[in-house]
């Protein structure tokens, strides 16, 4: 298939506006508009806190681009994304000789909702091997609790891990991070299976509360 004609077919399938700003999309343009894309490709730049790395502070043009992309079925946009982060993430797998990588799982009624896990579906497309865990409560959306203590009981016990992790290097990889609770979560019950080598997170955004946590070593 020509590019013309793969364009073409990608716009009778997916939306024909920015992922982003919602602008009509020229024939050159490809999920973002030309605009939108230099943007956020600016504001890329890979940071890490103790365990912790991620490439954009969650905010304006990014929180815009990972809101449409999970919440508003623009599935397509994680063509975009995955082409956007694919050389961090698989540096990371590299140089911390990662064994197991692992996506952090949406609860059933939000996979019904959506039709697909937002992580796991970039993982997808670059060519990633993962392991799953399953999450075993329904919880409420972190982004509704802002007592820290909530988010806690909220998440707490609802991941369980089917696979070995004892001296393994760990990957866990999510969309956003705000306090930190839901990994967390998943680091207890990892470390309750076996005790791993290492452990590291890598998010694409991290919202400010995750810079005014005090975050634990892991």
């Amino acid at each position: 298939m020509n590019l013309r004609l793969n364009q073409m077919f990608k716009r009778f399938l997916f939306s024909a506006k920015c992922g982003v700003c919602k602008k009509e999309l020229t024939e050159n343009e490809e999920y973002l508009c030309s605009e939108c894309q230099k943007k956020i490709e600016s504001k890329k730049h890979l940071r890490k806190r103790k365990n912790i790395y991620y490439l954009f502070d969650y905010s304006d043009d990014i929180r815009k681009l990972i809101i449409n992309y999970k919440l508003e079925e623009e599935k397509n946009l994680g063509y975009f994304i995955s082409k956007l982060i694919e050389k961090e993430v698989k540096d990371i797998i590299r140089e911390n000789k990662i064994d197991v990588v692992i996506p952090v799982p949406v609860s059933k009624e939000r996979y019904l909702a959506r039709g697909f896990n937002q992580v796991s579906f970039l993982l997808d497309i670059m060519g990633i091997d993962y392991k799953n865990i399953t999450r075993e409560k329904n919880t409420i959306q972190m982004h509704k609790f802002l007592d820290k203590n909530l988010r806690k009981i909220n998440i707490k016990s609802a991941f369980k891990i089917n696979f070995i992790t004892k001296d393994k290097n760990i990957l866990i990889i999510d969309d956003i991070i705000t306090t930190g609770a839901t990994v967390s979560e998943i680091i207890k019950s990892i470390k309750e299976i076996g005790k791993p080598k290492n452990i590291y997170i890598f998010s694409i955004g991290a919202a400010a509360t995750f810079h005014k946590k005090t975050m634990p070593d892991f």
